[in-house]
């Protein structure tokens, strides 16, 4: 396993006036973690590859870290660092018994990224990291899109993926107005009391909005949707939390980045950072899921609630 995070590091978080170097002159880390990723892997490794050098940078190199895999990821990722250059990848084996819950193997395995970041020198030169899902959420970011984030006016220490129907991720989001707190827990808490195709409405649903990749950048203090570009200062001393203090999945982001905006950081979903077009986990294909539950619930006799 990869060495633990080292200790604090002062940050001076970007002004609205700091100088951004061109996107020539930087390096850029692609982070992700993947299990049993057989199937649509290498399919998302090639856009982000397509997109990362098209954008422009000095430099890219990847770390994409496993774990719990039962099919062919790692003899793929073998073959990958053959075959690209700059192409790392690490095995954390088996982590199940140590750490049951999904969301904490998750964390563990993101912190495994931090900590190479922060003590391998390959890495040394890295100035920006791209955290990505490797599920098929990514598969048409271009690199224009991504290249757009060099053209904002604000300061961001991180800008978050938006995607083409309607921003998915409600469990990373958080906005005082938009979505304050854990949408899921909502969503649980809501499920006695007015049923499970209004629960999922009101706490999921609703949140779940078209975002025109014209609007100015929405400052959050978290979010996600499938791929955050981060700023390498912003990483510094940070740690992603899979389990709240009582042992329950929580959001692997939310914990980290409000550490960042503690700090200073800003935090940006950027309209035009498009990495799909159209999601499975968009409001309207649930939507209409959930139209259909309960529609399915009326006909067998049950009360619409």
């Amino acid at each position: 396993m990869l060495p633990a995070i080292s200790g604090s590091v002062a940050v001076d978080p970007p002004s609205a006036d700091a100088s951004r170097p061109p996107i020539e002159q930087c390096s850029l880390l692609i982070a992700g973690v993947v299990r049993n990723g057989e199937r649509r892997m290498r399919r998302d490794l090639e856009v982000l590859r397509r997109a990362t050098s098209g954008a422009g940078f000095r430099r890219v190199r990847w770390l994409i870290i496993e774990s719990d895999s039962t099919d062919r990821t790692v003899e793929i990722l073998r073959g990958l660092q053959i075959e690209w250059d700059g192409f790392d990848a690490v095995s954390l084996g088996p982590m199940r018994e140590r750490h049951p819950l999904r969301t904490d193997r998750i964390a563990q395995s993101r912190n495994a990224c931090l900590a190479a970041l922060d003590t391998d020198p390959r890495y040394d030169d890295v100035t920006h990291v791209l955290v990505a899902d490797l599920d098929g959420v990514c598969r048409d970011l271009t690199p224009q899109a991504l290249a757009s984030c060099w053209d904002l006016d604000e300061p961001w220490s991180a800008c978050m993926a938006n995607q083409g129907d309607y921003y998915y991720d409600v469990w990373a989001l958080r906005h005082r107005h938009w979505c304050p707190g854990d949408a899921w827990a909502q969503r649980n808490a809501l499920l006695p009391l007015i049923g499970e195709a209004a629960a999922d409405k009101l706490a999921l649903f609703a949140r779940m909005v078209h975002i025109p990749r014209t609007r100015a950048p929405i400052e959050v203090d978290s979010a996600f949707g499938g791929l955050a570009l981060y700023r390498r200062e912003a990483l510094f001393d940070m740690r992603y939390e899979g389990l709240d203090g009582e042992g329950r999945q929580i959001c692997e982001h939310v914990a980290m980045h409000a550490r960042m905006r503690a700090l200073g950081h800003r935090l940006y979903i950027h309209p035009g950072l498009i990495n799909a077009r159209r999601t499975k986990h968009a409001g309207r294909k649930k939507f209409f899921r959930s139209l259909r539950r309960a529609a399915w619930n009326f006909l067998r006799g049950r009360a619409w609630r």
